[in-house]
């Protein structure tokens, strides 16, 4: 069975890891050009945990270019309105998935939705069940 295979926790570590990630992006470089400890500001930012903040440090020692500004800079506002539109791309990619009975593709685009913030912890846990059970009930 498919839910024999999905694992909750796994995924849940892998949400809040990219959760990490995007404040990284947002947060990281700012935060460093201005301090020269943007890891500190990430983990303050995320309410890191004790290992998460191992986890900061040790991810911008072996990728430095979590510290330096990639793109275009960005104000509160922008990264609002970015985070929400690669939300609901992830939204929808999620549906089509599910539609298209992936259920794999589905609880992937469902948890970079959440990650993204454009679904919450109860509605996450509903749809990756509900995708769970379709996945089931097709084997």
């Amino acid at each position: 069975m498919f839910s024999e295979v999905d694992d909750r926790e796994r995924r849940l570590a892998l949400i809040r890891r990219r959760q990490i990630l995007l404040a990284f992006e947002e947060y990281g470089p700012g935060y460093h050009r201005v301090t020269g400890d943007g890891c500190r500001y990430v983990a303050e930012i995320v309410e890191a945990t004790p290992a998460e903040w191992e986890w900061i440090y040790e991810h911008a020692r072996t990728h430095p270019e979590v510290l330096i500004q990639a793109g275009p800079g960005r104000n509160p506002v922008q990264w609002r309105q970015l985070r929400r539109e690669q939300g609901e791309v992830a939204f929808r990619a999620a549906d089509a998935a599910f539609i298209a009975s992936d259920a794999t593709a589905a609880l992937n685009h469902l948890d970079e939705a959440r990650a993204l913030g454009t679904i919450g912890p109860e509605q996450w846990e509903r749809l990756r069940l509900a995708a769970m059970t379709a996945a089931d009930a097709g084997r």
